[in-house]
């Protein structure tokens, strides 16, 4: 035994025993950033559903994830996406029993939902955090229209209730990169971003402990 294998089981148990000290202290809602090739990849699907129960596991509540399609054919995207939503739907099944999940395409629709009890998945198919807002802003201006919305009561939180999604992030991962994608740009203006240079097929399970670590160790500033 070469002692890398000897000394990996030893430091994903350093990580846990470090995670545990304080379990109060780990993110509920994790927001994740991928490429199409990422989940068309057998391994790197392999590693999402693994990613998501070990998430779970460590009292997680939401994960958000985003799926970059980076085609602009507006056809061939809507192609992707759908094979994408079938891909994950039938993985989604290997999950633990309780769990939800959202998936929306790249107009934003819902293609699938199934409710959860203590742990939800929502899945972006290319839908973008501008293309989010512009769309709750349109809405909102419907409703001012119709007179449903008087101008004055317009506001942050109606703003908020609009959007896919609600709660904001308090940790984001982007792996295989040092850039940040269109994803939940109006919630995640506080969230802390975590960067990691291993490829998304490569990430293993104490990379991800590591993730919640870092989290545990940080001091939250909100902006200030």
């Amino acid at each position: 035994m070469d002692f890398l294998s000897f000394a990996y089981p030893l430091y994903e148990r350093f990580l846990v025993w470090q995670i545990a000290r304080v379990p109060s202290n780990t993110p509920r809602h994790v927001a994740i950033i991928l490429k199409e090739t990422d989940l068309f990849d057998p391994k790197g699907m392999e590693k999402f559903i693994s990613a998501l129960s070990i998430f779970k596991k460590f009292r997680v509540e939401l994960v958000s994830v985003y799926v970059d399609i980076l085609k602009t054919d507006p056809s061939l995207k809507a192609e992707i996406a759908s094979t994408l939503r079938c891909r994950l739907e039938e993985s989604f099944s290997d999950l633990p029993e309780g769990t939800g999940y959202r998936i929306h395409g790249v107009d934003g629709e819902v293609n699938s939902t199934l409710p959860g009890k203590d742990f939800f998945v929502y899945v972006s198919l290319g839908f973008g955090g501008r293309n989010e807002i512009t769309r709750a802003v349109l809405t909102i201006l419907g409703k001012v229209k119709a007179g449903t919305v008087k101008p004055e009561e317009v506001n942050e939180k109606m703003l908020e209730s609009h959007l896919l999604v609600n709660q904001e992030p308090e940790i984001m991962i982007r792996s295989g990169g040092q850039k940040l994608s269109d994803f939940l740009v109006w919630q995640s203006v506080y969230s802390e971003l975590y960067f990691t240079d291993v490829n998304w097929e490569d990430v293993r399970r104490v990379d991800l402990l590591r993730v919640i670590r870092d989290f545990q160790k940080r001091q939250r500033r909100y902006g200030r």
